[in-house]
């Protein structure tokens, strides 16, 4: 669909956007069709703007994605962008919950841009909609949020914590990264059900962190990993006790 509407003109593109065709579409399709061509650097400043306008009457509220238009040479373009920051509903950033959805239908590259553009976003709603994305069956868009949220400056990191025990494996090892890089002693809280972790790559990230902690006192756990069933964590465990 995107390959043919980009074929048309700038009159005919902006004159589609505003046909029954188009408006007969899903609503979460018509949203992403329009982020699609909004992004595209073929489109025109004309049908730029109408994408905006259209995306805010359909109460896409996303403040990232309509943040990174004011700056454009076009006065239209940052009009509609500035309308689409004053409507009401980015009381919590980014609707929460309605873009997390409209996320989680997106495929995996589309889903990618998407959180690169939430990682401008420093506010409460973007760390929250970050966070949640560590759930996501998709490394890239994981190491992407674990290199973000370990250099902020301000993180809730005991919210983080709280995560751990409703979270699938991989968000759980994802979480004891971004703790561990942070250098954060939360993780002593946390440290018996850690070193009991069923799964091993969460064992391996923790004795990854406890390399970044105050040595005498990660000593006596980097020690009870040594003794570890799996041979990966025991072997590994072996090794950074040496160097303590």
């Amino acid at each position: 669909m995107i390959k043919d509407f980009l074929k048309l003109t700038p009159a005919a593109q902006v004159k589609f956007l505003k046909t029954d065709q188009f408006a007969e579409l899903e609503k979460t399709r018509r949203i992403e069709f329009l982020q699609e061509i909004a992004v595209n650097k073929n489109v025109s400043s004309k049908c730029l703007a109408s994408a905006l306008k259209i995306l805010r009457e359909l109460k896409f509220r996303d403040r990232s994605f309509y943040k990174q238009f004011l700056q454009h040479p076009d006065s239209s373009v940052i009009m509609a962008c500035k309308k689409a920051l004053k409507e009401k509903g980015f009381d919590n950033g980014f609707g929460f919950f309605p873009m997390r959805e409209l996320v989680k239908k997106q495929h995996n590259e589309r889903k990618l841009q998407t959180v690169k553009l939430i990682v401008s976003e420093t506010g409460q709603a973007g760390e929250d909609m970050l966070i949640s994305f560590l759930a996501e069956d998709n490394l890239r868009i994981r190491e992407l949020v674990v290199k973000e949220l370990s250099a902020r400056p301000q993180l809730d990191e005991n919210r983080l914590l709280n995560q751990l025990p409703h979270s699938v494996w991989f968000a759980r090892a994802a979480i004891v990264e971004i703790l561990g890089n942070r250098r954060s002693e939360l993780l002593f809280k946390k440290i018996d059900e850690l070193l009991a972790d069923a799964n091993v790559e969460v064992r391996l990230k923790l004795l990854d962190a406890l390399t970044k902690l105050d040595r005498e006192r990660v000593k006596e756990f980097v020690s009870k990993l040594t003794r570890d069933a799996h041979m990966r964590v025991s072997k590994e465990a072996k090794r950074i006790l040496a160097t303590i």
